[in-house]
């Protein structure tokens, strides 16, 4: 674990404030929801994913869509990449999302781009015909569900994309 060496007083409602540079570091924005544990004599805080939770039902939906349409499915929360099935999984699962992604989850907007290349990482472009497809909870943007294909995006692909979001929608609501 690592220590940051930065101490603070719980007021008397019994909160804490998290060191901006330490919710930069971590990405997390006002209003974000945190997970609290307690190890042994230690309280851990930790980011909370509602679809990060759901890791074996998405896996499963990413195993399935990947067996149909034989292709790239990739699932994210708003921070990384929570569950891949196809050539990339090694490449992207776990690593952070790229702005551009984090752009379309917060347009809540389905995109279908064609032919395009496209930053899934800072690091990393991915080329392709491409489906983007945001999850929403609540009112929430909570994450999308990415498909990569260098076949044409059929009505079949389209449909599959919308019944696996919103099964990850109903799930988690």
């Amino acid at each position: 674990m690592k220590l940051a060496g930065i101490v603070r007083r719980i007021d008397e409602l019994g909160r804490i404030v998290i060191p901006k540079e330490i919710r930069k570091t971590l990405h997390i924005k006002n209003g974000e929801n945190l997970e609290i544990f307690v190890q042994n004599e230690t309280i851990i805080i930790k980011k909370y994913s509602e679809l990060g939770n759901l890791k074996e039902l998405s896996d499963t939906l990413t195993k399935t869509v990947n067996q149909i349409l034989k292709d790239n499915i990739l699932i994210t929360d708003t921070d990384k990449f929570i569950s891949i099935e196809g050539n990339l999984k090694t490449k992207y699962l776990n690593k952070e999302i790229s702005e551009i992604i984090l752009k379309y989850i917060n347009e809540r907007n389905l995109v279908t781009l064609k032919n395009q290349t496209i930053n899934l990482t800072k690091e990393n472009k991915e080329t392709g015909n491409i489906i983007i497809s945001p999850i929403n909870s609540n009112g929430d943007a909570i994450g999308s569900i990415i498909f990569i294909t260098n076949k044409i995006i059929t009505e079949k692909t389209l449909n599959t994309i919308n019944l696996i979001t919103t099964i990850l929608t109903k799930y988690i609501e």
